[in-house]
């Protein structure tokens, strides 16, 4: 009985390729191909409009805004405003304007989206907060 090696790198045999491709080249390919998301780039137009009117109307404006059904919120919670705001601002500084009014606005509105997720979790612990073993021998039944 022959044990043949086996190349995990490719399952056809060997690899005879020279040339190593980068990671990032890989990542940048991936990126290239991947399709647009219709929704997104929507929302990235209307607040390409809002240049200067601020992080609190832009703000007011992503928290406000309605869904494909028109009856929901498109963000319904905090870290989804989170990540919208900094889906933004990646794609401002792809596009080069990490230097506009609109960087900066997007940029605070994405603060106060984070001071809001900080202000519902504080919240959360409070109330789901066990109660210390003194409170418990302390109690009346």
């Amino acid at each position: 009985m022959q044990i043949e090696p086996l190349n995990v790198l490719s399952p056809r045999g060997p690899d005879t390729s020279t040339a190593a491709e980068t990671l990032e080249s890989r990542l940048l390919a991936a990126l290239q191909e991947k399709r647009p998301d219709p929704e997104f780039e929507h929302v990235y137009r209307l607040l390409l409009a809002m240049e200067g009117q601020g992080e609190k109307a832009i703000h007011e404006f992503l928290r406000t805004l309605r869904g494909a059904d028109g009856e929901t919120a498109a963000y319904r919670t905090a870290s989804a405003l989170k990540a919208v705001t900094l889906q933004v601002l990646y794609r401002l500084k792809e596009e080069g304007l990490e230097k506009s009014q609109l960087y900066k606005e997007i940029l605070g509105a994405n603060g106060l989206a984070f001071a809001m997720e900080v202000f519902v979790m504080g919240v959360m612990r409070e109330v789901f907060q066990p109660m210390g073993d003194e409170v418990w021998e302390k109690s009346e039944w």
